[in-house]
């Protein structure tokens, strides 16, 4: 029987109640003092006489809230729903509007915008009146309702959370799990990074990808919870020196980000760098490695599919740095044709998945049509090695057709970041009248005194052996690029690129 979230917070408490569980934003909690939070809190909730499974909708921060309110609306067998910070208005209409929420859960004003007006606005729109909550400035939330027993919480086969991906590819998708599915991911996730009660996981940002290891893995292991309200670099090196994190769960922009300041900084603690999101680069893991003590270690599956794949810690850094490792938490993976055929083994095509940590439905139509005689199609290309590791290539849709080949913009970003100049690097296809899409590098350099050319970039590219098709004919300079959540909005990037086709700032092979 697999042990809940549920039990394993009431377990910590009675087992080590003077032991930190919860850091952020000034305020540190015990797992005494999260429990008898999240008793008050299921209590205060069920006192609102709502039905069984009704929708909590927390649009917040990375407070200690966050994970507080996920933990009490399963004790109290209601469906807990997160909603990144960075959605747009557009976005979170479309998801309450699917959702409509029992509970809205907000802060007041965060980084210039107002999220209780926003959603003030948009409930009124829709004539909802859901129960609303709002973070106070300074101090913990208080829901301080009759002291709830674990009598009442989520069974396994109940729905516990829904995880809405970013929007980058259009409306968010709404994933729903059930708890048993969530806790498959919990003690997958202990074991695999080996969580010990004397871990501490300084979190990034909230929500998913790697940052599931914080709300499910750590209450499993007794491990401490480091919360970023909100990220930046400085900041973030700041907190490993004071806190002394283990492990830092971080998306591999984020780590791109902190890796050429990580020499100026104490990051001795850290002894795994936990990502995933995105394709991480293998020169950004040597960066990351050969700055700090940890090693890197690349996880791959997304919130809409819940199915997983990581490497061993143990494992060979060419292990680590080129491949997503081995299937986890009973997921099955295979690598199929256009036509759905099983490929060889070493042969590229579409990665598809299935196994009990996946999700068991959507809310709305958004994400039903990538399920297909039970497997669910990721859109990501892959293949599998001889020893049955996954190894991304790719997204189906950002495979940039140039003239009848094919160019991965995963290949020409792990050459282009090797560049001296280049802080950060995103490859997208520009619409050409010609060639249908031709390659450009958006970049950020890390002197602006000394920015790369195009010349520069395309002559790195040879250097490095790199296909002459794919060298980069368009460039794209940039203060940052442009994020959707936690991951590079290559979107926005297109439409600012979508100029460049008409300028002469290009090369014709």
């Amino acid at each position: 029987m697999l042990e809940t979230i549920t039990a394993a917070l009431a377990r910590q408490a009675r087992e080590r109640p003077d032991a930190l569980a919860l850091i952020a934003g000034g305020v540190r909690l015990t797992w005494r003092e999260a429990k008898d939070w999240v008793d008050r809190a299921a209590g205060w909730l069920l006192a609102l006489g709502l039905p069984r499974g009704a929708p909590v909708l927390g649009w917040l921060p990375n407070s200690v809230e966050w994970y507080l309110v996920r933990w009490a609306c399963e004790q109290a067998g209601l469906f807990w729903i997160p909603i990144p910070t960075s959605q747009g208005s557009r976005e979170l209409s479309s998801i309450i509007e699917r959702i409509r929420p029992a509970v809205l859960i907000t802060p007041g004003r965060f980084r210039e915008r107002d999220y209780a007006a926003e959603c003030d606005v948009i409930c009124a729109a829709m004539r909802l009146t859901p129960v609303r909550l709002q973070l106070q400035e300074g101090a913990i939330l208080n829901l301080d309702g009759p002291v709830s027993d674990e009598g009442t919480a989520l069974r396994l086969d109940e729905t516990a959370h829904a995880l809405s991906t970013t929007g980058t590819e259009g409306i968010p998708k709404l994933a729903l799990y059930t708890l048993a599915a969530a806790c498959e991911r919990a003690h997958a996730q202990t074991r695999l990074l080996g969580l010990k009660a004397d871990d501490t996981l300084l979190v990034l940002s909230p929500g998913t990808g790697p940052a599931r290891a914080a709300w499910l893995a750590a209450p499993v292991a007794g491990s401490c919870v480091v919360g970023m309200p909100v990220f930046g670099i400085d900041a973030t090196l700041k907190l490993i020196e004071q806190e002394r994190p283990t492990i830092v769960c971080g998306t591999p922009a984020q780590l791109a980000m902190l890796a050429p300041k990580l020499n100026h900084a104490d990051t001795s603690s850290v002894r795994i760098w936990y990502t995933a999101g995105s394709v991480l680069p293998p020169t950004l893991a040597e960066e990351l490695e050969s700055a700090t003590q940890g090693i890197v270690l690349s996880t791959y599956g997304g919130a809409d599919f819940g199915g997983w794949s990581a490497a061993e810690p143990s494992d060979p850094p060419v292990v680590r740095h080129t491949t997503v490792g081995k299937p986890r938490g009973g997921t099955e993976l295979r690598i199929v044709d256009r036509e759905d055929r099983e490929v060889p083994p070493g042969e590229v095509g579409e990665l598809i998945g299935r196994g009990p940590c996946c999700v068991s439905g959507y809310i709305g139509t958004q994400g039903r049509e990538s399920w297909k005689a039970g497997w669910f199609h990721t859109g990501d290309l892959a293949w599998i090695d001889q020893s049955g590791r996954v190894v991304i290539v790719g997204r189906l849709k950002e495979v940039i057709v140039r003239g009848g080949d094919k160019v991965s913009p995963a290949d020409v970003e792990t050459v282009l970041r090797a560049y001296p100049g280049i802080e950060q690097v995103a490859i997208i296809g520009v619409a050409d009248a010609m060639l249908g899409e031709r390659v450009c590098a958006c970049v950020v350099p890390t002197c602006w005194t000394q920015v790369p050319s195009l010349e520069d970039l395309r002559d790195h590219s040879r250097s490095e052996g790199l296909a002459p098709y794919k060298a980069p004919e368009l460039i794209l300079v940039l203060e940052s690029l442009p994020m959707m959540g936690d991951k590079i909005d290559r979107r926005t990037l297109v439409k600012m690129a979508a100029h460049l086709s008409e300028r002469p700032q290009r090369v014709v092979l």
